[in-house]
């Protein structure tokens, strides 16, 4: 599924629609797969959905954000230890080219998220989608 709001899935769309019934939405979440469960908080609809579940019914979701919010901030620490070493800083500095030669070599994991850093756009969101990713193999690895 692609990135964005307007790709919501269908417990997303359901969830924001003026006839949403808390316990529909209850089951239909109680039947998601942990991907779309995931997908919905990387997306940043998630929120939403569980505005509209029964209130005893949100620790659903509510525990399993907590966790993934708990990877998060574990991949924000290693960036800002990546982002404090000096040779980074010293090509942060510098061309892009040059940047980029020493990401790929260095850090190939976290090349999209540093090239954020590199451009000041690095968000919250950027980081619950590299999370998303890195647990559902949105990239494929093969071997060679």
């Amino acid at each position: 599924m692609n990135s964005g709001v307007s790709n919501m899935n269908r417990v997303g769309r359901y969830a924001s629609s003026e006839e949403a019934d808390d316990l529909t939405l209850m089951n239909m979440v109680l039947e998601l797969p942990e991907k779309d469960k995931m997908l919905m908080w990387s997306e940043g609809y998630i929120d939403l959905v569980i505005e509209k579940l029964p209130s005893y019914a949100r620790d659903i979701l509510e525990t399993r954000i907590s966790k993934w919010d708990d990877t998060v901030a574990y991949y924000r620490l290693q960036l800002e230890g990546i982002a404090a070493e000096e040779e980074f800083k010293k090509k942060l500095m510098g061309e892009r080219k040059e940047f980029a030669l020493f990401v790929n070599e260095r850090y190939p994991e976290f090349t999209s998220l540093l090239f954020l850093i590199y451009d000041g756009n690095l968000k919250d969101g950027d980081l619950r989608r590299f999370v998303y990713r890195r647990r559902f193999g949105a990239h494929k690895k093969y071997l060679h």
